[in-house]
Order: C-alpha cells, then sequence, then structure tokens
C-alpha cells in the first residue's frame, strides 16, 4: 500500500508539470492542479476558490499554488508553492550600494561610477493552509520567506492566520494599502512607500455597499538617531493605524488610512523616560480603465520615517533636538508615488512609476547635519513578457537622485534583467 501511495504523488506530481500555474504579475488567475492525498478525488473543490479570494492583493504575494493537498471532505487544503528570481544588476553613471534600488544608499563622494551584481535572495516559498468554517468562514494560516537574510539566509516575511475579521501574527502593516503598490522588478520599490511588517493584531469588516474598514494593534518598531543627551527608549504602546476603503469594478478602489504611534526617549541628563505622540495620514488609489490601471499615494506625518521604503534607512523616526540638550522631536517626512501599468496582452505588460520622499528640518536639524538624506526621487519603467505559464522575463530601468541638506546632489542609473519561475 505504501508502494501505490508514493507512486500515486510521483505520477501526480509529473502530470501537474505540463499544467496551467499562477502568473504572479497579477494578470491572471490560477487553475491550480491539485495532488490528493485521500482516497476521494474531487473535480473542483470550492477549496481552490478560498486560495483566491485570501490573497493579500499585494502582486508579489502568490495565489493558488501548483501543489495542493485537499482533505477527503474537501473543505480543507494545504499549498505548497513560491517561486525562484534571478536578477542581474548594472549601475551606471554613479552606483546604489545596495542590492535594492535605494536613493538613501547612493553612494557619495568619490566613488565608483559603475558596477555589475546578481541577486537570487528575492526567490520564495510559502505555505499556505485554508478552510471553510461556518463558524471562522474562510480561514488561513499563511507562512513564507525569501534568503534575504544575513549572508542570504532565510527570512521570514509572514507568519499570520485569518479567520473571519481579525488576522493575527507577523505580516504586512495595516497603514500600507498592499492593492495600490505598482508594479517593479526592483524588489524595494518606489522609495516614498509605506511598506513595512510587524506582528500585529488586525480587525477587518466589509459592508455591503463597497465600503470596508480595519483597525489593528501592531507592535512598535521606532528607528531614531541619540547622541550623549537623549537616546531612543523602550516602547510602551502599539502603534494603531485605521483606514477605511471604498471599491467599485474591476477591483478599483481609494483608501483613507491614519496612524498613532507612542513614541518613548530617555532624557540623560534628566534620567526621565519621555514620550512624544507620532501621526501619519494617508491616501491611496487603484483605477482600472480596461487594460490600463493607474496607482497612486501620498502619505504624511511626524515620527513615520520607519514606514517609508527609503526613509526607514536614515533613523528619523525621532532625533536629537540640537536646541535643547536632553530633548528629542520628532521629524516630519512624507513622500509619494505615481505608477501606471498597460496590459497589452496577457502575456506582455509594462509600466512605469515615479516616486519622491522627503526628510523636513526643523530646530536646526539640516545645519547640524548637512550630510544627511534630505530628499529622495526614484523612477522605474519596466516591460514583462510570461514566456510561458511558469516563466516570466522582464527588463527595468531605474533612476535615482539623493539630495542632502547641504545641496549635494548624487544620481545613480540601474538597468535589471530579471527571470523568475513560478511553482
Amino acid at each position: 500500500m505504501k508502494k501505490v501511495f508514493i507512486l500515486t504523488l510521483l505520477l501526480s506530481g509529473i502530470i501537474t508539470i505540463g499544467a496551467q500555474a499562477q502568473n504572479y504579475s497579477g494578470s491572471s488567475e490560477s487553475s491550480a492542479p491539485i495532488v490528493y492525498i485521500t482516497e476521494n478525488v474531487y473535480e473542483q473543490p470550492d477549496i481552490i476558490a478560498v486560495f483566491n479570494n485570501t490573497h493579500s492583493g499585494y502582486f508579489r504575494d502568490p495565489k493558488a499554488p501548483r501543489f495542493i493537498f485537499v482533505d477527503q471532505q474537501g473543505r480543507w487544503g494545504l499549498g505548497i508553492g513560491g517561486y525562484v528570481q534571478t536578477k542581474a544588476e548594472y549601475d551606471f553613471g554613479g552606483i546604489v550600494d545596495n542590492v535594492d534600488f535605494l536613493p538613501s544608499s547612493i553612494a557619495t563622494g568619490n566613488q565608483a561610477s559603475s558596477r555589475y551584481q546578481m541577486d537570487a535572495s528575492t526567490s520564495l516559498i510559502f505555505l499556505k493552509l485554508v478552510g471553510r468554517s461556518a463558524w471562522l468562514g474562510d480561514f488561513t494560516v499563511y507562512t513564507a520567506g525569501t534568503w534575504r537574510g544575513a549572508g542570504n539566509t532565510f527570512k521570514l516575511h509572514n507568519a499570520y492566520m485569518k479567520f473571519k475579521y481579525m488576522t493575527v501574527g507577523y505580516n504586512t502593516g495595516n497603514f500600507m494599502d498592499e492593492a495600490a503598490v505598482p508594479f517593479t522588478l526592483d524588489y524595494a520599490g518606489p522609495n516614498g512607500m509605506v511598506f513595512y511588517r510587524t506582528v500585529q493584531a488586525a480587525f477587518h469588516y466589509g459592508f455591503d455597499w463597497g465600503l470596508s474598514m480595519g483597525i489593528a494593534f501592531e507592535s512598535p518598531d521606532v528607528k531614531g538617531t541619540s547622541n550623549e543627551f537623549a537616546k531612543v527608549g523602550k516602547q510602551r504602546m502599539p502603534n494603531i493605524p485605521v483606514y477605511f476603503k471604498y471599491s467599485w469594478a474591476d477591483n478599483s478602489h481609494v483608501r483613507l488610512s491614519g496612524i498613532l504611534r507612542d513614541l518613548s526617549y530617555d532624557d540623560l541628563i534628566s534620567g526621565k523616560n519621555r514620550q512624544k505622540l507620532a501621526w501619519g495620514a494617508q491616501a491611496t488609489t487603484l483605477m482600472t480603465f480596461g487594460k490600463l490601471q493607474l496607482r497612486g499615494q501620498y502619505s504624511i506625518g511626524e515620527g513615520i520615517g520607519s514606514l517609508f521604503n527609503d526613509i526607514s534607512n536614515v533613523g528619523v523616526d525621532i532625533a536629537p533636538n540640537p536646541n535643547l540638550p536632553g530633548k528629542m522631536m520628532m521629524m516630519l517626512t512624507d513622500g509619494w508615488y505615481a505608477g501606471a501599468q498597460f496590459n497589452f496582452t496577457p502575456k506582455l505588460f509594462a509600466s512605469a512609476t515615479y516616486s519622491q520622499s522627503s526628510v523636513r528640518s526643523r530646530n536646526g536639524y539640516g545645519s547640524a547635519n548637512p550630510d544627511n538624506y534630505k530628499r529622495g526621487q526614484y523612477v522605474a519603467a519596466n516591460m514583462c513578457y510570461n514566456l510561458t505559464d511558469n516563466l516570466q522575463l522582464g527588463i527595468e530601468y531605474l533612476h535615482g537622485w539623493r539630495v542632502d541638506y547641504e545641496g549635494d546632489t548624487n544620481n545613480a542609473n540601474r538597468v535589471n534583467l530579471s527571470a523568475q519561475f513560478n511553482f
């Protein structure tokens, strides 16, 4: 019996290789083949729909995987999938000292003007368990990771469970709008985009007329700078994001979001722990007009720099006040992007995005730190072709500027070539 079971799995895997799988560009639905581990076989179990219905909307998150194990009643399914991506990157006219194209990492001073590198660390693998329950609704347990840890070690990206109206675990933050993220081959994406991951307990609710809302309690992660008079302290309150979203046909939507953060710091002169109330506001959108998709975001706030793609590397949620030793101040930051994607055919699409982020000086911060990051700009243009249902090839051009407080501007250019195989 054991030999028959193993032979059945191997045969199912061989059949699976030639079948259609998910296109991760988000341009097509999945008809994932199934490997069954029970005596009963269901031709079209409803569990496949649960895989697609519980998708986050973020273009890097896979939908239904190629390999799915289904139980006897067709009520629970375990999916194993991911993709392998390899990129070749060539910088010229200035370099970015990172595998991701971050304007804050543009090399300054007497540096090399060109560089070639390759990266496969964005390859992803995931496990997803889904089920249907009268009490819990569509239930999901999802874990995924890449090889972006130190020394290309495994790095956790998601580990959460989702049921009814709740999401509990480690996931992308609720202040960001995953569905409005524009497509880029560059893994980091637009520098002015809000993007972060955190441990959370989130509540989401959808109404019948297209309106939905959510509120969450998230683990705080404050990134600031310290000196001999003041330093970032232990955080004592969760981040609290709230959003309202209105959706209509073709997955189009507009969303308004806000976030409150309590930032604690230690006044080393008085020996006291002090607090600052940080805030952020954001508007995002995704609009579909036939083959054309438009995406946009504008975000602004005090003490939220670590939530932005680029500014998170600068450490300016909170910084020492140059005029008041022992005191710290929240920095005002903002970021935005506008992107467009055109789907020429189901296999061929192109997109372009412009983005900007900035850190506003206050109380003489810019004068005291003339070499620090003030503003960054980001341009991406790409084209991708799905050679098969599994293999996507792409090319991308990137251009970035970094401006410091003293007015120095540094530029960099990059060409990405990408091959991604989905399974």
